[in-house]
C-alpha cells in the first residue's frame, strides 16, 4: 500500500509549528505542485490558500531564477538538502520578493513523497545591498572622471531598478533658476525630451515645474485628469505616461537646482518602497550636480589635483623646467626630484574599496605636506604616483629627506576605525647628471622608483645606468607575457593534496609555469607580478582554470573519480565583476560538477569583509569549495572566519617548516587545526617535506597535506604515477 503524505499522525506532531511559523512554510508534491501553504507564505506571495494549493512552484519563479530553483528541487526530490535564494513574484503587482529558501525532501519509509521548505523574506536586505551598491558604483564612477552625463545616465538607470515598470527623468535648472533643462531620460522617447527641455518652473507647470517652483514633491497619480498637466497631457498619454511623481533636487543652500521625476505607464501612487528611493535618488543627484557645476566652475583645478589639492603634473613639469633653468650648477648646486609610489596601493583600492582608496591617498598628502618645507613643490602625479622637487640641495639631503618621508608612513593611517598600513617606494634623479630637463629626471626617476620597489618595497633607490637596462629587460618581459597566451608558452603543473585518514590523493593543485622562447623558464614570481600589475593576470587565470578542468575532467574519465581540483585566485581575479558567470562557463564546458573545484583565496583578500563576503556566498552558491590559502601570514581577524563560509584553511608553508623542531611554529600550526575543526573547518598544511613533520600534523588531526614529501608540482602524464609514501 502506497504511503499517504497527509497521514493524520504527520499533521499532529507538526502542524502548529507548520501553520504559525513567522517565515513562509509550504510543501510541494513530487511534480512541484503546492499541497500545504501557511498564513506566512500567503503574506509573503499574495496567493490566498485556495489559489495557492495545487499551483506549480514554477508558475512564481521569476524567470531569472527559474533554471536555479528547478535545479535544487529536483536535488531536494533526490534526497539531498539544499539552502538557497530565490526570487518570486508577487500575485497583482509582480513586484520581486527575494527569499531565503530551506528544503529537505519528506520521506515515508524510503520513498520520497514531495519536498518541505522554509521561506525566509531577505527582500529588505537585499533592497539596502542593492542600493549601497548602486550609489557606490555612481561615487566611483564620479572618483574616476566619468562625464557628467553617463553619471546622470547611471542615476536614472539606478532608479529604474528599483522601481516596478517606471521610467526616471532628470531636470536640471538653469543659472537663472527659471527652466528646467533636460538632463537625463535614456529609457524616455527622445520627443518627450525636447517636449520638457526649457520647461518653465512654475505653479502650474506639470509636476516637475511645481515642485521645483513649490520646493516639495508633487504626487500626480493620473495625468489625463490632473489640471497640472493640462498643458502637457497630450504629449505624455502620447506616450502611455499616465502618472508622475516629482521631487526637487537642492544644492547644500536649499536652493532647486534640478528636479528627479517618475513616470508610470498606470495611474499610480508612490509605494513606500518608490519613496525611499526617490529620496535616495534625489540626494545623490543633488550630490552628482553639484560636483559637476563645481568642476567647470574652479580654475584653479586646471593646476592642481581635484582629490588632493596639490599641484598637478601640468604644474609640476613648468615649476620643475624653470627650477632647472635657474639652478647655478657652477656654484655647485643640485636639484633632486623624487617620484613617489605607494606600495600595495591597489590592494586598498580593491580590497577597501575606490573611497577608502582616495581617503587614504588625501591622508598621504597631508602627511607629507607636514613634513616638507614651505617652498617644496609636492605634487600629485596620478593614482598613487607623487613627485617632490628639492631645489639647491645635495645627495645627502636629499637621502635624508627620502628617509623622513619613509618613517613618516610607519604609524597607521586610521579611517573610519580601520588601521591601514601603507608604505612607498622612492626613486631619484639629480640635475645635471641624470639629465638637462623635467621629462628626463622624471623618467629616470620613475626607473629608480622601480628598482626601490624589487628591492622589497619602503626604501629609496638614486637613479644608476645600469636600472635602464633591467628596466628594458622588463619591458621585454611585459611584451612576452602579452604574447605567451597566443603562443600557447603557459603549461599546468599539479601537486598532489594527500587526505592524512585514508593515505590516497585527494586532489590536485594547479599551478602555472612559462616556458618563453626567448628566455627559457620564466619564475612565475618573475612574471606573475606583471601579469597582475599590467591585468593580463584575468585572461591568464581564466586559461588556467578552463585548462585544469578540462585536464580533471579526463583525470574522472580515466577512474580517479573522486579527484578535486584546486586553482589560486589573485585578488584581481577575485574582485573582477564576471568571476561568478566565468567560473561557471569553466565548469560548464568541461562538464565537471562545482564541487570537485576548490577556490584558492589568500586570507588578505578579506580584508574587505562586506564586499569579499557577497562574493564568497555567490561562489558557495555556484556549489564549488573555498579554501584559505597561506593562513596566518594576512591581515584578517580571525573573529571574521565566522562570517565567511569557508571549507578549508591551509596552514602557510613558514609554519610548516620547522614544525618538528621549533615550539612555537608547532603551536601556532596546532591553535589553527583546533580553531578550524571547531568552526567545522577542514586544515591542509602545506610545505610537508619531511617524515617528522608529516607524524605531526597527523598527531595533531590535520586533514590534508602537500608538499616535497609527496610529490614537486608535475605534469599532468606524471601525475598519475605519483605514488603516496607510506604514512
Amino acid at each position: 500500500m502506497q504511503p499517504d503524505i497527509n497521514n493524520s499522525s504527520f499533521f499532529d506532531v507538526y502542524q502548529s509549528l507548520f501553520n504559525f511559523n513567522h517565515d513562509g512554510c509550504y510543501a510541494l508534491d513530487k511534480d512541484g505542485n503546492f499541497i500545504l501553504f501557511n498564513k506566512a507564505a500567503i503574506e509573503i506571495t499574495g496567493y490566498p490558500l485556495d489559489e495557492a494549493l495545487g499551483m506549480n512552484f514554477v508558475s512564481i519563479v521569476h524567470e531569472d531564477f527559474l533554471e536555479e530553483t528547478i535545479g535544487h528541487f529536483k536535488r531536494v526530490v533526490n534526497g539531498e538538502r539544499e539552502r538557497f535564494e530565490t526570487v518570486i513574484k508577487r500575485k497583482e503587482t509582480g513586484e520581486q520578493v527575494n527569499l531565503l529558501l530551506t528544503v529537505v525532501p519528506i520521506k515515508v519509509g524510503d520513498e520520497i513523497l514531495g519536498v518541505v521548505g522554509c521561506a525566509q523574506d531577505i527582500s529588505v536586505n537585499k533592497r539596502l545591498e542593492a542600493m549601497l551598491s548602486g550609489k557606490n558604483r555612481i561615487l566611483k564612477m564620479m572618483a574616476k572622471g566619468a562625464s557628467f552625463q553617463e553619471v546622470l545616465d547611471e542615476i536614472v538607470f539606478f532608479v529604474e531598478s528599483f522601481t516596478s515598470s517606471a521610467h526616471c527623468s532628470i531636470l536640471i535648472a538653469d543659472q537663472e533658476g527659471k527652466r528646467l533643462m533636460h538632463g537625463s531620460s535614456p529609457n524616455l522617447p527622445p520627443a518627450y525630451h525636447s517636449a520638457v527641455d526649457g520647461l518653465p518652473i512654475g505653479e502650474y507647470a506639470g509636476s516637475c515645474g511645481r515642485a521645483a517652483f513649490i520646493k516639495e514633491s508633487v504626487v500626480v497619480t493620473d495625468t489625463e485628469a490632473d489640471p497640472l498637466w493640462e498643458d502637457y497631457r497630450d504629449i505624455a498619454l502620447s506616450y502611455h505616461l499616465k502618472a508622475c511623481w516629482s521631487s526637487p533636487v537642492f544644492d547644500d543652500d536649499h536652493k532647486v537646482i534640478g528636479t528627479l521625476n517618475i513616470y508610470y505607464c498606470r495611474v499610480s501612487s508612490p509605494l513606500e518602497n518608490d519613496r525611499e528611493i526617490i529620496e535616495q535618488a534625489t540626494n545623490l543627484t543633488s550630490l552628482v550636480i553639484q560636483h559637476y557645476e563645481a568642476k567647470k566652475k574652479i580654475d584653479f583645478m586646471a593646476y592642481h589635483d581635484a582629490l588632493t589639492s596639490l599641484p598637478n603634473r601640468r604644474l609640476f613639469d613648468e615649476r620643475a623646467q624653470k627650477a632647472i633653468a635657474e639652478t647655478k650648477v657652477e656654484d655647485g648646486e643640485k636639484l633632486c626630484l623624487m617620484f613617489l609610489d605607494l606600495d600595495r596601493f591597489k590592494f586598498v583600492n580593491d580590497s577597501l574599496g575606490h573611497s577608502i582608496g582616495d581617503r587614504l591617498l588625501v591622508e598621504v598628502s597631508d602627511k607629507f605636506k607636514q613634513i616638507l618645507d614651505k617652498g617644496t613643490l609636492f605634487s600629485r602625479q596620478g593614482g598613487d604616483e607623487f613627485t617632490i622637487l628639492l631645489e639647491h640641495t645635495t645627495k645627502e639631503q636629499a637621502q635624508d629627506m627620502a628617509r623622513v618621508i619613509l618613517e613618516t608612513l610607519e604609524e597607521p593611517i586610521v579611517i573610519d576605525g580601520t588601521d591601514i598600513f601603507i608604505s612607498t617606494s622612492i626613486g631619484m634623479s639629480f640635475y645635471p647628471e641624470d639629465g638637462e630637463d623635467a621629462e628626463m629626471l622624471l623618467r629616470k626617476a620613475d626607473v629608480a622608483m622601480y628598482q626601490a620597489k624589487k628591492q622589497g618595497r619602503n626604501n629609496f633607490q638614486a637613479y644608476d645606468v645600469m636600472l635602464d637596462a633591467r628596466a628594458y629587460e622588463e619591458m621585454q618581459i611585459e611584451n612576452d607575457l602579452r604574447k605567451a597566451l597566443e603562443r600557447d608558452e603557459f603549461v599546468l603543473h599539479y601537486q598532489p593534496i594527500v587526505n592524512l585518514c585514508k593515505h590516497e590523493i585527494k586532489g590536485a593543485e594547479a599551478l602555472i609555469r612559462w616556458e618563453n622562447e626567448r628566455i627559457g623558464m620564466v619564475p612565475p614570481d618573475q612574471f606573475i607580478p606583471i601579469a597582475e600589475e599590467t591585468g593580463l593576470i584575468i585572461p591568464i587565470g581564466e586559461w588556467v582554470l578552463k585548462t585544469a578542468l578540462v585536464q580533471l575532467k579526463k583525470w574522472h574519465a580515466n577512474g580517479m573519480k573522486d579527484l578535486t581540483m584546486s586553482v589560486n585566485l589573485s585578488i584581481r581575479q577575485f574582485y573582477q565583476p564576471n568571476l561568478i558567470s566565468m567560473i561557471r562557463e569553466a565548469l560548464g564546458l568541461a562538464g565537471v560538477e562545482p564541487h570537485f573545484l576548490t577556490i584558492e583565496i589568500t586570507e588578505s583578500m578579506t580584508m574587505d569583509v562586506e564586499k569579499a563576503s557577497v562574493i564568497l556566498r555567490e561562489l558557495k552558491k555556484l556549489g564549488v569549495s573555498i579554501s584559505i590559502d597561506d593562513f596566518g601570514t594576512g591581515y584578517s581577524s580571525l573573529s571574521y572566519l565566522k562570517r565567511f563560509t569557508i571549507d578549508h584553511l591551509k596552514i602557510d608553508r613558514s609554519f610548516v617548516r620547522d614544525i618538528a623542531e621549533n615550539k612555537s611554529d608547532e603551536n601556532i600550526a596546532t591553535t589553527i587545526i583546533l580553531m578550524a575543526h571547531n568552526l567545522g573547518i577542514s586544515v591542509i598544511a602545506e610545505g610537508v617535506e619531511t617524515e617528522s613533520q608529516l607524524n605531526l600534523l597527523k598527531r595533531h588531526r590535520c586533514n590534508e597535506a602537500q608538499g616535497y614529501h609527496f610529490s614537486r608540482p608535475v605534469p599532468a602524464e606524471e601525475f598519475t604515477r605519483i605514488k603516496v609514501p607510506s604514512l
